[in-house]
This record gives C-alpha cells, structure tokens and sequence, in this order.
C-alpha cells in the first residue's frame, strides 16, 4: 500500500491543515497522554484507551502536517497505514505495535471489561510518550 493508494481509495484526502489545527491536535494527544497516566492505577482499561487515543490525535496531527486528513470511514486504521507509510525505519516497529493496540483497544471499549494488564497499559504509555515526542520533534523539523 503507498500513500496515493490510500488516496485513490477515498481512505485519506488531500487536506491544507492551519498551523492551528495541527497544534491543536498535538495538545489533544498531550491532554490524552498526560490523563491515561494520571488514571492507570485506577482504571487500566480506560488508561490503554485514553493513550490509544493520544497516539491517534498525534497521527492526525502528523496527517494534517503532511498535507492529510483520514476519510470518516476507518479512520483510526487508515490513521495508522498512513504513518506506517511516513515514518522512519525504526518508528515503524512502534507504529505497528499500535495497530495491535488499536484492535485490542477497539475489544477493550467495545466488548470486555478487564482485558488490559497492568504491563500492557504501561508499556503502551511509555511507547505512547516516544511517540508523541518523535511526532513533536518531526512536526519541528519539517
């Protein structure tokens, strides 16, 4: 799949985001991270979800930096193909471990109560902070 598949297939559209509107999806993603970790020993379901969602925000904000938005269909996956599409080599390993959490989230939320171990909640918040401090240093550079 390359990024002009992912257009051709309505899954992302051409999108001249405002310095804005990608600041303010990089404030989400911060809000998001900085809660899951405040609520992790009360709730690691709800912790796993909230930074599940930090890494999202921090996806569309990269999506919108390069010129992106995802369609409404889908877009938490075609979020996560697209950033496996535009990230650096090493991210990539990151980005696809978030596609895991992104289909267990997707259980967490919709399906089963205490799904989450404390491991798993910790681990996605330490990969959740990398990854939204990679995403700050490339919105930086570019």
């Amino acid at each position: 799949m390359s990024i002009e598949e992912l257009i051709s297939a309505g899954n992302i559209h051409p999108f001249k985001a405002t310095h804005e509107e990608i600041d303010k999806a990089m404030a989400i993603a911060e809000r998001d991270l900085k809660l899951a970790e405040n609520i992790v020993d009360e709730s690691l379901d709800w912790s796993y979800s909230i930074a599940y969602n930090a890494v999202l925000q921090a996806c569309r904000a990269y999506m919108f930096h390069r010129g992106y938005r995802p369609a409404a269909t889908e877009s938490h996956k075609t979020s996560i193909e697209f950033m496996k599409l535009s990230v650096d080599a090493p991210i990539k390993t990151t980005v696809e471990y978030f596609d895991r959490v992104r289909k267990k989230r997707h259980r967490t939320v919709y399906d089963e109560v205490g799904l989450v171990t404390e491991k798993e909640a910790k681990q996605l918040l330490s990969k959740a902070r990398e990854f939204l401090d990679y995403i700050s240093e490339k919105l930086s550079e570019e």
